[in-house]
């Protein structure tokens, strides 16, 4: 230990000897480390600990299966028995979301809110901020009319009052008690602001058919597996077929942790990223590692003279690993700093309403988890760093060595050419990453501006949810959708106004079975689907989707008129192919829904669901007159900027309906582009790694070169004595530059060929392999190597002969 010491102090004296050295040894190891910190972070945020519940590794989520589908919702009535039946959970909880309307004095707010199930609260085993939560007392005797509020919600809209609990808010027009604020950690399911009870008694809880929007979380015994809980539902299920066939038959059960459920769509980005993060750190370690090799060739006579006075091997490797260990643990400071920044723009980079739903990144920090893995990368980078020093010189030549620092000292072939190599993978690391960037940059470039079918540009976008208590028949929600649109289409600066289902890009797009009249019917696995979108009729207009054929809907296809509808391109392919689709007839959704025939009498082209979608999906336009819904979406063209008519419109719902506030308001480029929010980061995220590796390859190039022109002095002063102009000795020095990054530049493109071939099939849509790309950015780190061996090149041609002789 006492020699450690010693070692520790002579490395720190060593390293304030060279504060140059030592401040660029350490920015470049911060750079690598607060790479890979700042990607860890974000995956200790998102999947190893989204929620901070004492028993999440025993959060699972429950699904059905048919099939080849595996994420089927559970029946309510299926859910009952898994309660009453299991043995291997603590508790079974079900929750359903729903879009609510919270109102009460002065507070008009759309929210979303979760129904949950007796034992939901205590599954999560949370504490409150005041108050209760929902238990078995509110569902004794029917469903009590309670609330839980989330703590963000109350901060934000209710003024923190701790009074409010006792007190009544109404909610979607009926009054609730607020009996509890829920703990800050509470964001479960993520967004939810109000918790109310899940009625699931009388017909709702025996209804085994409706496999829609319940979802099903249990927490395992203690002890138990995943695959026993399966195993013990699957039973369970089996016997639930054989005593009701009919719904059951077939049905499986899907056990998965909650967290890596959540998650299941992340893990291909944060590889990717984890991946660019640790070839930045790799460049990191080549970079330091030559620049210890350059400063420790300069102390050749020192470690000789330690060696020849006794010192070990060990002691001298020993020393020089010290010191790239020192190196390490201040660059890890700075990575941490760096990571702490980073993560504070990833969060305001992110959308508010992406960002609430990402389980995880609103708590994005810097805990002992990340500390410690910080910690730990360190180490290791700076036994990786410290591994070419200590290899080439704990066994120094004394004898040798001694003779050349009377020389001035040289550089041994075997130096040269390690130099060299690390260089060469520098440049190799840095072209791959620079293609993993441009082709992920490009690709979302190319998603950002694909067209989907419509006109997006100058298009505002709102939601609003009728409440049940208020709009129970149809005609006074048709008349509320009426008094809306003309109060809208009357604002100066708006061109036209149409309801639709949901907005393209948006979360909600409804997929239904179809039978088209005519076609051979479908076997149960390969029925049919299509999106179907409830519109008014000037939904076209305003979202300018051409007709194809026949006519648009219209005034004239109201309530009591026959049922019609208009269908895509893509839809009249896949139910009439080779035919005229006018005068056809449809029926939307499942037979045992009722729902009548409807005869097709236009054709319009196809909007895509998703900028991300390649293919068309098959789309049924219903009148809103026929078919009203009490949710719905607004889309509101404007002659100019649309979110300056954000405040007028908002105002002008409120004034029709003080307890229907619009929510959600947008435009729909915003729309689309939040929607690729996450693709956006993660390219950017590419963006900056790649830059980190341009100025890493960079400063490796210009350092080796330096290095060299340095311990060439006296040659290159001999070739100018002898007659050798400026450009003979540039082309000398960066032509062997140049040979290096040649063959680093061929390695590189090779690899990033392989890897984006590869990316490529794992995100397709985002990254494509582009010849073009790949060759334009080889050819741009090409010139920057050009440029990093220039520099020292340039003051090589400098080089006055007579003070290089006389040097030597």
């Amino acid at each position: 230990m006492t020699g450690l010491m010693q070692d520790l102090r002579f490395a720190l004296r060593q390293l304030r000897k060279a504060p140059g050295f030592t401040a660029i040894a350490v920015f470049t190891l911060a750079l690598g480390i607060g790479a890979n910190t700042t990607v860890f972070s974000t995956v200790n945020a998102m999947m190893l600990r989204p929620f901070p519940f004492p028993h999440l590794d025993r959060i699972v989520t429950v699904w059905e299966t048919i099939n080849t589908y595996d994420h089927l919702s559970p029946a309510p009535a299926n859910f009952h028995d898994w309660s009453e039946q299991s043995t291997q959970f603590e508790e079974l909880a079900a929750v359903r979301g729903f879009d609510a309307n919270l109102t009460g004095g002065n507070l008009a707010q759309h929210v979303e809110g979760t129904q949950v199930s007796s034992d939901f609260f205590s599954l999560l085993s949370m504490p409150t901020q005041l108050g209760r939560y929902i238990g078995p007392a509110d569902f004794r005797g029917g469903v009590a009319p309670v609330a839980v509020i989330s703590y963000g919600f109350w901060q934000q809209y209710l003024g923190a009052d701790p009074s409010l609990v006792g007190k009544q808010l109404l909610l979607n027009g009926q009054s609730v008690t607020v009996i509890g604020i829920a703990s800050a950690d509470v964001d479960f399911p993520t967004g939810s602001k109000i918790w109310t009870p899940l009625d699931l008694t009388g017909a709702a809880g025996e209804d085994r058919d409706n496999h829609y929007h319940l979802n099903v979380f249990g927490r395992l015994k203690n002890g138990v597996s995943i695959s026993q809980a399966q195993a013990n539902l699957t039973t369970i299920a089996a016997s639930l077929a054989q005593r009701f066939p009919k719904t059951n038959t077939g049905h499986g059960i899907n056990v998965r942790s909650t967290v890596e459920d959540l998650n299941s769509d992340s893990p291909q980005f944060l590889m990717l990223l984890a991946g660019a993060a640790l070839f930045v750190l790799m460049l990191a370690c080549a970079n330091v590692a030559n620049l210890q090799l350059a400063r420790s060739s300069g102390r050749q006579k020192e470690i000789a003279l330690r060696a020849a006075l006794g010192a070990s091997y060990w002691q001298v490797g020993r020393q020089l690993l010290v010191e790239s260990l020192l190196l390490a643990l201040l660059g890890s400071a700075g990575a941490i700093l760096l990571s702490a920044w980073g993560n504070k723009l990833m969060t305001r980079s992110i959308p508010p309403f992406i960002l609430e739903h990402i389980a995880g990144l609103q708590h994005l920090q810097i805990d002992s988890r990340v500390f410690v893995f910080t910690l730990l990368v360190a180490v290791a980078t700076g036994v990786l760093a410290g591994v070419a020093p200590v290899w080439h010189f704990s066994r120094p030549n004394v004898n040798e060595t001694l003779k050349e620092g009377a020389r001035g000292g040289t550089a041994t072939a075997g130096r040269k050419r390690f130099r060299t190599l690390l260089v060469t993978c520098e440049i190799a690391l840095a072209l791959v990453l620079l293609v993993g960037a441009g082709l992920m940059v490009k690709g979302f470039r190319a998603l950002i501006t694909h067209d989907m079918g419509f006109d997006r540009s100058h298009v505002l976008t709102f939601h609003t949810v009728l409440s049940e208590q208020k709009y129970h028949d149809k005609d006074r929600i048709r008349g509320y959708y009426e008094r809306a649109l003309k109060s809208i289409r009357g604002l100066p600066g708006v061109e036209s106004a149409a309801c639709l289902t949901s907005v393209p890009s948006g979360w909600t797009w409804n997929w239904t079975e179809f039978d088209a009249e005519g076609a051979p019917p479908a076997k149960d696995a390969d029925k049919p689907f299509a999106i179907s979108q409830i519109v008014t009729p000037e939904f076209f207009s305003a979202l300018r989707v051409p007709l194809q054929q026949g006519r648009l809907l219209s005034d004239q296809d109201s309530s009591d008129a026959p049922p019609v509808a208009v269908v895509s391109e893509s839809m009249a392919r896949r139910a009439w192919p080779d035919q005229n689709p006018l005068g056809k007839r449809v029926r939307l959704g499942r037979p045992e829904e009722g729902q009548p025939f409807r005869t097709i009498v236009g054709v319009v082209g196809d909007v895509k669901p998703n900028a991300m979608d390649h293919d068309p999906s098959p789309t049924a336009y219903v009148p809103l007159a026929q078919q009203p819904e009490s949710a719905s979406a607004f889309v509101v063209r404007t002659s100019g900027d649309p979110l300056t008519l954000a405040s007028l419109v908002s105002k002008q719902i409120l004034s029709l309906d003080p307890e229907q506030p619009a929510y959600d308001l947008r435009s729909v480029d915003q729309v689309v582009s939040d929607g690729l929010s996450g693709i956006e980061l993660a390219s950017h995220m590419m963006l900056i790694f790649a830059l980190c590796a341009l100025l890493l390859a960079a400063a490796g190039i210009f350092a080796v070169t330096a290095y060299s022109v340095t311990q060439r002095s006296h040659e290159i002063g001999v070739r100018v004595a002898l007659g050798a102009g400026r450009f003979d000795v540039l082309r000398l020095v960066v032509g062997g530059a140049m040979k290096t990054a040649a063959i680093g530049l061929g390695i590189g493109l090779a690899l990033a060929v392989l890897l984006t071939r590869a990316v490529s099939s794992a995100l397709f849509g985002v990254v494509q392999f582009d010849t073009v790309t790949i060759t334009l950015l080889t050819l741009a780190l090409a010139a920057v190597a050009a440029m990093a061996a220039y520099l020292p090149a340039r003051r090589a041609a400098k080089v006055d002969p007579m003070v290089a002789l006389r040097y030597e």
